[in-house]
């Protein structure tokens, strides 16, 4: 087994998901499914043993077949580690060199409204209201729910992109990293495209639909159905995990779980006070993160509410 080069780390809710299924179309590149095993993140370590990924035999597992031992690259998706203390310590010290990674950002301010969805998703947050979470957060509370990892609902954490980076540059030269913000994900594809399969050294055809994956615009038809599938009871766990993890591998499952699962909802919003107590919450972090890019982020701080 391989071990991956290839380190799609977040930010959540910043194109993770469409990069994913772009880079999984390449025939030269192998994505795992599930996109974000979580393996590297030891200090997330429940949400390592809910995804099925707690042990190094479980995540060799998804690089262990033909297709991925004939790729030229290997990728792993997973979010956490931008955040994780140990994730890409752990990658570096093994994978070496090798090892690149891909950075997605997005305007913090947009990002954790994005990212509270999620966590409700994922039955992680109690609290509907982002503004309500918000508050609770910088107070240091927590909800009242089956919470896999505390810092999933740190929002003040993971919206602090810039101290996410600079912790990332302090372990792995700039070199091996690609930042790619939302923006131009949104509006540029075709020349993300082709940044990406540059900075990984190979062709930029096929050229991906670029189809759009995993917009905040979705929610649970069924609550008990989509409680069974992401807190299930401990002796239907491995058969849930399994039955989960092949629904992500067919494509006819995927279509089924898309139209049977989700319905549509409104993409969440905040008010134009909430947006700019957002922006000005993270405007030295917003700061730093421009100087270590060398990117001009002066239009994160809009006040367009978008």
């Amino acid at each position: 087994m391989t071990v991956p080069d290839v380190y799609l780390i977040g930010a959540p809710k910043a194109g993770t998901t469409s990069l994913a299924q772009w880079m999984s179309d390449h025939p030269e590149l192998y994505f795992c499914q599930p996109k974000e095993p979580g393996y590297w993140a030891a200090d997330y370590p429940r949400v390592r043993e809910v995804r099925g990924f707690d042990t190094r035999a479980k995540y060799d597992g998804l690089y262990a077949g033909p297709e991925a031992a004939r790729a030229t690259h290997r990728a792993d998706g997973s979010t956490t580690y931008l955040y994780s203390q140990e994730a890409v310590p752990a990658i570096a010290a093994e994978v070496g060199d090798k090892a690149r990674f891909i950075v997605a950002l997005r305007d913090p301010a947009e990002l954790v409204v994005s990212f509270h969805r999620l966590q409700q998703l994922r039955l992680n947050e109690d609290e509907p209201d982002f503004e309500t979470a918000w508050k609770r957060s910088l107070n240091g509370g927590l909800p009242e729910t089956d919470l896999l990892d505390p810092k999933l609902v740190d929002y003040q954490m993971v919206g602090r992109l810039g101290a996410a980076v600079s912790r990332l540059l302090d372990v792995v030269d700039r070199s091996r990293v690609h930042f790619i913000r939302f923006e131009d994900l949104r509006d540029r594809p075709q020349q993300i495209w082709r940044d990406l399969t540059g900075f990984l050294d190979l062709p930029a055809v096929p050229t991906p639909s670029f189809e759009i994956h995993n917009a905040s615009t979705r929610t649970f038809r069924s609550p008990a159905l989509h409680r069974l599938r992401n807190r299930p009871p401990a002796l239907l766990a491995g058969p849930v995990r399994r039955l989960r993890q092949a629904s992500l591998r067919s494509p006819h499952l995927k279509g089924v779980k898309k139209s049977l699962w989700w319905r549509e909802q409104p993409k969440p919003q905040v008010s134009p006070q909430m947006r700019a107590a957002l922006e000005s919450h993270f405007a030295a972090d917003v700061a730093l993160l421009g100087r270590l890019i060398e990117a001009d982020l002066s239009a994160w701080s809009a006040s367009d509410n978008r």
